[in-house]
């Protein structure tokens, strides 16, 4: 990252990474029940996260335009997600499944806000299965945070995508 030495925090084990371990299909923004990867921070963690990157890759073709997006929440709020589908939360530094980290993760929930399109993904000009980018990853270096009360999803503006999804954060004090 050009911002932020990921080395430094990783040795530190204040990074972190979630990723769906199956595909999904992924919710429009329109809607709080939400599907596909959400990471959050929950009130009261005393943490912030800085959000690293996040990647979307297709496991299923889109047989239309179907544009991946970043999309976080309004406001923060001290209203916990609710209907969770958890994913683990994995330090980066190799020791497994974190018990440490302030940042959650899931596959399904239901949000207390509508969040808002923040950063694209990517966008497919071709739909033939096989030509389309199957993978899109961006640079983030920071550029989100998430504060206590927050949370960002993987959502969409035309064909709802099918797919995994991966983002990594570095947990600092608020």
């Amino acid at each position: 990252m050009s911002n932020i030495d990921r080395a430094s925090y990783n040795r530190l084990g204040q990074l972190f990474t979630a990723a769906n371990q199956a595909a999904a299909t992924v919710t429009l923004i329109n809607t709080s029940t939400a599907t596909g990867l959400i990471v959050y921070n929950p009130w009261g963690s005393g943490k912030k996260l800085v959000l690293c990157d996040a990647c979307f890759t297709y496991t299923t073709a889109p047989t239309a335009i179907a544009t991946p997006w970043l999309a976080m929440s309004i406001k923060p709020s001290a209203v916990p997600l609710s209907g969770l589908t958890a994913v683990d939360v994995y330090a980066s530094n190799g020791s497994g499944v974190s018990s440490i980290a302030a940042g959650k993760a899931a596959s399904a929930a239901t949000t207390p806000v509508l969040p808002v399109y923040t950063q694209q993904l990517g966008n497919a000009l071709v739909t033939v299965a096989g030509t389309s980018p199957a993978t899109w990853q961006v640079q983030l270096d920071g550029s989100l945070i998430l504060v206590p009360g927050s949370f960002i999803q993987i959502s969409y503006i035309g064909q709802a995508p099918v797919g995994q999804g991966s983002m990594s954060w570095i947990e600092v004090s608020e």
